[in-house]
């Protein structure tokens, strides 16, 4: 299955910055820590939540494979990131239009559908949520991002936000990814062409 979204046209060409991995430190300082962005922490409990002990790893395009975590956290931290590229834009995110981002998030589909792909991958229905509220930021950044100086100057305010535990890789901020300890970069939500099994679907073309 690929859980997708419309794709962003503008936001799918947007520039890889040359930016350095981000500081660490976040991170190292308090054991049991995946990521942190912008002050919250993602624990490596929360992750566990999502993933079952058995959880095999979430197959990709080409033969490639993310491990189940790393998947997981890519989707944490995009959904702690999104909200502040809005903010940082000068248009924040609001409850309005979280609410014609859930209605667009769920075309041709239901929470349970979405429910039972997400099961069927291996990972818990828990995560259910926060695949949706992926789906829902992202229709808004459709809406609000609509140039490329307005995707520079947002990813500019906001290059040392966040910080990823090396065991799970580093963050690009150019194509807003974690990289996996230093391997082939993870799909990007700019192109939002992340697998999971049994997924006959194509990502919307705009």
């Amino acid at each position: 299955m690929k859980i997708r979204s419309g794709r962003p046209r503008l936001l799918a060409v947007l520039p890889v910055l040359v930016l350095s991995c981000l500081g660490l430190m976040g991170c190292e300082s308090k054991a049991g820590t995946a990521a942190v962005v912008d002050g919250h922490r993602i624990t490596e409990k929360e992750l566990s939540r999502y993933v079952p002990a058995n959880a095999q790893p979430i197959p990709g395009q080409g033969g490639t494979s993310t491990p189940a975590k790393n998947f997981v956290l890519q989707f944490l931290v995009r959904n702690e990131v999104f909200p502040l590229l809005l903010a940082a834009s000068g248009s924040p995110v609001t409850d309005a239009q979280l609410a014609a981002g859930r209605a667009k998030a769920l075309e041709g589909t239901t929470e349970r559908e979405l429910t039972q792909q997400i099961v069927a991958s291996g990972l818990s229905e828990r995560f259910e949520p926060v695949v949706l509220r992926n789906r829902q930021l992202i229709a808004v950044l459709q809406t609000k991002l609509t140039t490329d100086k307005q995707i520079n100057d947002a990813l500019a305010k906001i290059k040392d936000k966040v910080s990823i535990n090396p065991r799970y890789g580093s963050w690009d901020l150019g194509s807003l990814s974690v990289k996996d300890l230093g391997k082939k970069q993870l799909p990007s939500v700019l192109s939002f062409d992340q697998t999971l099994p049994g997924d006959v679907t194509q990502p919307t073309q705009q």
